[in-house]
């Protein structure tokens, strides 16, 4: 039972933006034998003991099933005094990653002592709390997935104000319930260092002034969402003066400006000297990004802002709310946004009204009679956040500064050698490490500096042959650090994930010494397992990069990307899942995966599409690949219980689709009904692809009720399957010998085919007979006009088809023409979309550079060249069938369950000999194909000849 209890600093409002605070208890020991801490924070703790740092959490969690880790801490504490350290925050905004309920944390230490007593001590009033204010409040979030960003002034380190903690709850008396220990395993602390150098720059120093409007926060103050569907409706104000005529240029984002009523489109104003009225509205009025941007670029010197209703306010801006346009909304009626819930559309209502006072407001009188009503005056604390990223991303390097800095290579090496960086009249600099491949961690350093000096980090995942750079589009990927007087030490509390890491130095006046700079890799301890090697290197890198990029996405969750969500999202995790099984044997963060999902059918009709969340959003196909892959956990596992624990969620999330089946039989709901980036027709209601993923959903749910023997919901998922296959079949188009895409909302057919019917049709059973040869030779051949699988998410299902139907070489074929070009870019990690996509054009080839729903080539290469196949669940049985595809040898292992089974072949002049490595008690049996037909066959499983 959990004695202890939520805590905080005494506040009056416990839902603050950004928040962090520094816990702290002292306790005395002796005889200790064994110790452990349950320890959780909503919405982020880091803990120490005795100055070293234990773990980071809490992991992710519904509120309504909240979880604790459990710490064994037993080496970490001595005898006499013992120092328990938290740094804790709370968000306090919308992520894709939790939803937070409002400021607490909550620790437990029991320690058993040598004669058998336990002691515990737990939060409560007696440890101490202080805000940390060193960690800035008030900056904008990473990215609409993620929290605010890294704004670390060491300065205020010790401006600590230590008082007893508030009680909130009792531990189980909170919005947080149903606490239970983490189910997972915690992540690692690696240290990870650079490999090289790549440039030292003299970057031009930024002399714009930037505003960054958390507009969300401010039309919505205390609420906790991520939605799309949420109005930042609202505008600013403010008089601009200048001594001598100039041209001032404002760059936006998100921002629609008038200067005297004049717009220009290019942002350059040629102005008179005097003083000039500045208006700017919201103009993506619903949307994800969050934050509005107005900057002036590279300004007069004599450029001065004042507040235009009062002009002694220390904010040059006035804020303009348009309450009646404050509304919000969830995402799971997908498109209807900008709506409010009797769907008037307010968003095209307040686009009318912002152009016409754009227009109309032409001076102060005008903006006095127009808007003085409306306007507010806030602090600049409140109606701005300090952004960083803009001085990276508008980056302009002036020369070369190699010759500033001695010893570059020096905060490579974890040893008591520095890096010494000079300054520059002619601007700021900038330091550029590759770490070899991405990775993803903490920033970690060391430093000796002036008061003030600010050291601005960022990473990226690209740069070009031809060395241009790769933003992180929509994601702040970077933090800064403001130094104190002398030695510095700091661990960045954000994982962070890029390759390239660019380091600037602003405000500098004299030398900075810089060392053991590294990056802490933070993932799950992935235990690499299976593998795989052929005489074709480009294959093996292949298959390398793609485990790299697993491992990356694998937190307390399977995820995305570890750079720009780091979100569990449902469809990415089956894919991920089933390439994990025989790579890593990871079935802790499976089943974390699927439970996780399942418990979002407490909110959503068919399971959430990325969780927990403060998305409120619904992707159908990833609900429907859910319950394919629970499945698919029991078939790798033969863990029955596990099944047993998650049928009735299996069964809530098809009934849940049966719901929304509409006339015709077939599914259709105003969802996002997306599975694929290629230009799939499926902007409506009705999309053929998510009724063949429920009848995929369907098989599967039909192979876990006769496991489980559920005879009555077997019946009821037979006649779901039938069902579905027939009214899907009606849509087969005899005329182009393909199924249509969707049924558009007035009725009519799309005259729009794809790839993606005739391979899911074939893959789960629902083609005709008569039909079948024509779909299958729209798997081999499309026509034409046909779409294309665009993206190697949606490729594990064309992958999955050409597997059934025999045709396993093509999927190698296919892992040369798709994943050569990554190498040839000098991956280390594998894309989220092909090279040759035409889907999102761009300057660059995809915008993540690592996402495993990319990594199929690790469960395909071992499953085609080695031949390995499992045949019956929880790995009892595999059927060995490697396929030559033109190589000599190949080797290789899979995890099972049961352990690792290992393969090996090697062609010798006419032979071909087979080596079979299996656990006990699981069967191996060997079967030829056709690419044998040129050899003699020795085979040996677990050193007998066959």
């Amino acid at each position: 039972m959990l004695k202890a209890k939520w805590i905080w600093k005494k506040q009056e409002n416990y839902n603050l933006y950004n928040q962090t605070i520094i816990a702290r208890k002292i306790v005395r020991l002796k005889d200790i034998k064994q110790a452990e801490i349950l320890i959780t924070a909503d919405s982020f703790y880091r803990l120490f003991i005795n100055g070293e740092w234990i773990n980071d959490g809490p992991c992710r969690a519904w509120p309504e099933h909240y979880q604790y880790d459990k710490i064994d801490v037993t080496s970490n504490l001595k005898t006499g005094e013992n120092e328990i350290h938290v740094i804790a925050k709370y968000w306090g905004v919308g992520t894709f990653h939790n939803v937070c309920q409002q400021a607490g944390l909550l620790a437990q230490l029991k320690v058993t002592k040598e004669d058998g007593e336990t002691q515990f001590f737990y939060t409560d009033q007696t440890w101490e709390v202080s805000d940390a204010k060193a960690w800035i409040s008030n900056t904008p979030k990473v990215s609409i997935q993620m929290e605010p960003q890294e704004f670390y002034d060491s300065r205020f380190e010790n401006s600590l104000d230590f008082s007893n903690a508030q009680i909130l709850f009792d531990a189980e008396k909170g919005p947080w319930k149903d606490l239970h220990p983490r189910d997972v395993a915690l992540l690692t602390k690696q240290s990870f260092p650079f490999k090289r150098i790549l440039s030292a720059n003299i970057v031009e120093r930024k002399k714009d002034i930037h505003f960054c409007l958390p507009t969300a926060r401010l039309v919505h103050p205390g609420l906790i969402e991520a939605n799309h569907n949420i109005s930042n409706a609202c505008g600013m104000a403010t008089l601009l003066q200048i001594e001598e005529a100039a041209q001032i240029k404002l760059e936006l984002a998100g921002l629609r400006v008038s200067v005297d009523g004049q717009i220009r489109e290019d942002g350059y104003y040629n102005l008179n000297p005097g003083i000039h009225l500045v208006l700017a509205f919201v103009s993506d009025v619903v949307g994800h990004r969050k934050e509005k941007i107005l900057r002036f670029v590279n300004p007069p010197a004599s450029l001065t802002l004042t507040n235009p209703i009062n002009s002694n306010h220390e904010n040059p801006w006035c804020w303009i709310p348009f309450p009646e346009y404050a509304k919000s909304g969830t995402d799971i009626k997908w498109g209807n946004w900008g709506a409010d819930e009797q769907g008037n559309k307010f968003a095209e209502n307040y686009l009318k009204d912002i152009n016409s006072l754009l227009a109309h407001v032409t001076d102060i009188n005008s903006f006095r009679t127009l808007l003085g009503d409306r306007v507010q005056n806030l602090s600049l604390r409140q109606m701005f956040v300090r952004d960083t990223n803009w001085q990276f991303t508008t980056r302009k390097v002036i020369a070369d500064a190699i010759d500033l800095i001695a010893n570059p290579a020096g905060l490579m090496f974890n040893n008591n050698e520095f890096t010494v960086i000079q300054t520059s009249p002619a601007g700021e600099i900038e330091l550029v490490y590759d770490l070899g491949q991405q990775n993803c961690g903490y920033y970690d350093f060391e430093l000796i500096a002036d008061q003030g000096v600010e050291i601005d980090i960022y990473g990226i995942e690209f740069i070009t042959q031809n060395g241009a750079i790769q933003h992180t589009r929509d994601n702040r990927n970077g933090m800064r650090y403001i130094a104190k007087t002398g030695v510095n030490k700091f661990t960045s509390l954000k994982r962070r994930s890029g390759r390239y890491i660019f380091i600037t130095f602003r405000n500098q006046e004299s030398p900075v010494k810089i060392r053991n700079f590294q990056l802490i890799e933070s993932t799950y301890p992935a235990n690499q397992i299976g593998s795989f090697q052929c005489n074709d290197s480009r294959l093996d890198k292949i298959w390398d990069i793609s485990a790299h990029t697993l491992k990356l996405c694998m937190e307390d969750t399977f995820t995305d990307c570890p750079l720009y969500e780091q979100t569990l999202w449902v469809g990415d995790a089956r894919n991920e899942a089933v390439f994990a099984f025989p790579v890593y044997g990871a079935t802790d963060i499976a089943k974390r995966s699927i439970r996780l999902a399942g418990q979002s059918l407490e909110r959503f009709p068919i399971t959430g599409c990325q969780v927990p969340s403060a998305w409120e959003c619904v992707l159908p196909a990833w609900s429907f690949l859910w319950g394919i892959s629970v499945w698919d956990y029991y078939d790798y596992s033969g863990d029955k219980e596990f099944l047993k624990d998650t049928w009735h969620w299996v069964i809530q999330n098809l009934k849940g689709a049966e719901s929304l089946l509409n006339n015709r039989g077939l599914f259709s709901a105003k969802m996002w009904n997306m599975f694929d980036w290629s230009g799939i027709d499926d902007g409506h209601k009705t999309v053929l692809h998510n009724s063949m993923l429920i009848v995929g959903a369907t098989n599967a749910a039909i192979k876990s009720a006769e496991v489980l023997n559920d005879q009555k919901n077997l019946i009821w998922l037979k006649a779901l399957r039938n069902r579905l296959s027939l009214n899907i079949n009606k849509l087969w188009d005899d005329n182009r010998k393909a199924y249509i895409d969707s049924i558009h909302d007035d009725g009519k057919f799309s005259k729009s085919i794809s790839q993606h019917t005739s391979f899911l049709s074939v893959l789960y059973d629902i083609v005709e007979p008569k039909n079948k040869d024509a779909a299958i030779n729209n798997i081999l051949n499309p026509p034409k006009e046909m779409i294309k699988v665009g993206a190697p998410f949606a490729m594990m299902y064309y992958y999955e088809a050409l597997d059934k139907i025999g045709k396993e070489d093509e999927i190698i074929r296919s892992i040369y023409n798709s994943y050569l070009p990554m190498l040839e870019a000098g991956a280390t990690t594998v894309w989220e979309i092909f090279p040759s996509s035409n889907y999102r054009p761009g300057e660059f080839p995809t915008r993540s550079h690592c996402h495993a729903w990319s990594s199929a080539p690790l469960y395909f290469l071992n499953r085609v060249i080695l031949g390995i196949k499992p045949t019956a669940p929880g790995g009892k049985e595999f059927e060995i069938s490697p396929r030559i595809n033109g190589l000599t040898w190949a080797k290789g292992s899979v995890a099972t369950i049961n352990g690792s089974l290992e393969v090996s072949w090697k062609i010798d002049g006419n032979q071909l000999k087979v080596e079979v490595s299996a656990p006990d008690d699981v069967g191996a049996k060997f079967k030829k194909n056709d690419t044998h037909k040129p050899y003699k066959i020795k085979i040996e499983i677990n050193g007998e000849q066959i």
